[in-house]
């Protein structure tokens, strides 16, 4: 007869220490807290009333500002800083900042191209001799119909162009008004440009920290 073979039994193997060292680690490893991520990007900065007015007050009144300061130094004679249609140009960047019309290239390349416009038909009414209501109407009439061309219409720019070509005041800044480009035109742009720049960083930094703020309220206390 031929011997039944056996299969040796071997005995149950023990845990290996590194598995137990893991084990170990996995409760701690539960608790583990996801490391906190950045403010999610926004979409683009929302004017709120507040924001609003703090932007329209501090571009508007630095203007005037400016402008007295201008005249109290004696740098121009009649320096005109602050006209009607800066409060048009506050409406678009602090209540509106997001509007197309309201972008920096339509802002500077609309009143540049308004205030050319006005200072060609004014000349032109010198040599000519039309009545002045005639350039009241025409100048901002063609400063509307360059920015449509040109794909860089803004609203403010056209009632910049009837400021200058209504009121003596613009006719009598030096170089023949010429300066009316500058001052009020570029200059004031620029400066509340600056002052929309200024209140959309501190809108940025409120909205941080109120991320923050609110990340670390939802965060669970480890016991």
């Amino acid at each position: 007869m031929r011997g039944k073979s056996t299969t040796p039994v071997l005995p149950p193997s023990t845990p290996r220490s590194d598995d137990g060292a893991r084990n170990a680690r996995t409760p701690s490893a539960a608790l583990a807290q996801p490391a906190p991520t950045p403010p999610p990007a926004h979409s683009p900065w929302v004017a709120s009333p507040v924001s609003a007015f703090i932007g329209s007050f501090l571009g508007l009144g630095g203007l005037f500002v400016i402008e007295n300061y201008l005249r109290t130094v004696h740098l121009l004679p009649d320096p005109m800083l602050a006209i009607g249609s800066f409060a048009a140009v506050a409406t678009l960047l602090y209540a509106a900042p997001s509007a197309p019309l309201g972008k920096p290239l339509n802002l500077f390349y609309g009143h540049a191209l308004a205030i050319f416009a006005s200072l060609a038909v004014y000349h032109a009414q010198l040599l000519v001799g039309w009545p002045q209501d005639l350039s009241v109407a025409l100048a901002p009439s063609l400063s509307i119909a360059l920015m449509v061309q040109q794909k860089v219409t803004h609203p403010p720019a056209a009632a910049c162009s009837f400021i200058f070509a209504s009121q003596l005041r613009a006719h009598a800044q030096p170089l023949g008004g010429a300066a009316f480009l500058l001052l009020p035109g570029l200059v004031g742009c620029a400066y509340m440009l600056l002052v929309q720049w200024a209140v959309h960083r501190a809108a940025d930094a409120l909205y941080a920290c109120r991320h923050s703020r609110a990340r670390s309220n939802e965060q669970p206390d480890i016991v």
